[in-house]
């Protein structure tokens, strides 16, 4: 009886970790190739940022079309959050500001 409770918990423990690991490989963005954005990001107003987690860049520029653009482009993509040439973008949860990061930046 022992033995049987504890190969049960052993195998919950390991559908555990292979779910937590394929939700990492989506937050890193493995599991999808990288997306070409329709439009030019360089034309958005970018505020260069830095926190706990390193560098990173975010827009609040709602006036610009592109900001909006991407912000529409984003909301169509599964978790609002996408790679595109080395960046990695998502939409904080107020919807409207948009932040990206360099794969490369630490």
């Amino acid at each position: 009886m022992f033995l049987e409770d504890m190969l049960t918990y052993l195998q919950a423990q390991e559908a555990g970790i292979v779910q937590l690991r394929e939700q990492i490989k989506k937050v890193l963005g493995e599991t999808r190739p990288s997306t070409k954005l329709p439009f030019d990001a360089s034309r958005i107003a970018w505020q260069n940022r830095e926190n706990e987690k390193g560098k990173f860049q975010m827009s609040e520029d709602y006036s610009n079309p592109e900001h909006r653009a991407l912000l529409k482009f984003l909301s169509e993509c599964a978790g609002d959050r996408i790679v595109s040439d080395g960046w990695f973008l998502w939409v904080y949860p107020d919807g409207r500001t948009i932040g990206r990061k360099l794969r490369t930046w630490k």
